[in-house]
């Protein structure tokens, strides 16, 4: 706009000047030009509305947050040992008399209520051994202090023989009562005087070691706990009620230098006796004892 004003401008002052030369006034030119100027003077351009600033974006409220999650309770502790974290060791405690190791596995609570479990002390009698496997590995009560001895009579139980590689019953070898039963061969054959057997003397000297508080003595094949009527009474009483054997008395045999005998004799505080299998013994049924020698060493536990 405002170059067309100037150049308009221009073309006017040629036309004055064009028309004072003709008619000779000065003057006249000199007004007419400014009247046209101050009428040609154009406006003043019209200035922009600012841009109106677009409002700010409304700020998202933040997250709502969520509440911690609960955490679970924990657990009590169970009060059965796990089984296979509380072996306490093994060790061989002599040797046959053909040279076999008469090795024990000690588990459980050390200190605690000494146990001691021994499969096998006639060779032929080998039933008891699944129910040593089974409290090898199976949870343990607190408190029990377990020893378990496979065997006794490694000879025996290696040729499946009753005696041991003497020829000597060590049921009939013990010290306590000993006297001297049949002749070498017999079935009963006590040896040649008390404790004269080297497993015998093995396990005295272990017994008196670790003094059980308990001890059960398996063999066969009468089914059978005999009665008592002293203080393991209720013990036998109980597990014969648990696993299902006659409760009634051993008989048919000459009862001296008896193992159980011994211990009971020897450590007055330790309770000892046996349990007469069956002939045989299912996995169901060695289970079934297992849970009953734990069973009678809890109740042991009330017994002085």
């Amino acid at each position: 706009m405002t170059r067309r004003v100037v150049l308009l401008g221009s073309a006017l002052l040629l036309l004055a000047a064009c028309s004072s030369t003709t008619s000779g006034g000065a003057t006249t030119s000199s007004t007419t030009l400014t009247a046209i100027v101050t009428t040609t003077t154009a406006a003043p351009s019209t200035t922009l509305a600012p841009t109106t600033t677009a409002a700010p974006t409304t700020t998202a409220p933040p997250p709502t947050t969520l509440p911690p999650t609960t955490v679970a309770a924990t657990s009590p502790p169970t009060t059965a040992a796990v089984a296979g974290n509380d072996f306490l060791g093994e060790e061989t405690i002599g040797l046959s008399a053909q040279g076999r190791p008469i090795t024990v596995s000690h588990r459980g609570t050390a200190g605690g209520t000494v146990i001691l479990v021994v499969g096998v002390i006639h060779g032929n009698e080998s039933a008891g051994l699944a129910i040593l496997d089974d409290l090898r590995t199976m949870p343990l009560p607190p408190g029990i202090d377990l020893w378990l001895m496979p065997t006794i009579n490694p000879d025996g139980l290696a040729n499946d023989e009753r005696h041991n590689g003497n020829g000597v019953d060590l049921n009939r070898n013990f010290p306590h009562d000993w006297t001297q039963v049949a002749q070498p061969g017999d079935w009963e054959y006590s040896g040649t005087g008390p404790a004269s057997e080297p497993e015998t003397q093995a396990f005295i000297a272990f017994a008196d070691r670790i003094q059980p508080h308990l001890t059960l003595w398996y063999h066969q094949d009468l089914h059978r706990v005999s009665p008592s009527n002293r203080k393991d009474g209720p013990l036998r009483k109980q597990y014969a009620q648990l696993t299902g054997l006659d409760y009634v008395s051993v008989t048919g045999g000459t009862y001296t230098g008896v193992a159980a005998t011994w211990v009971r004799q020897t450590m007055p505080s330790s309770m000892s006796f046996i349990a007469e299998l069956g002939p045989t013994l299912s996995a169901d049924e060695a289970l079934v004892h297992a849970n009953a020698v734990l069973t009678i060493a809890v109740m042991s536990q009330s017994i002085a």
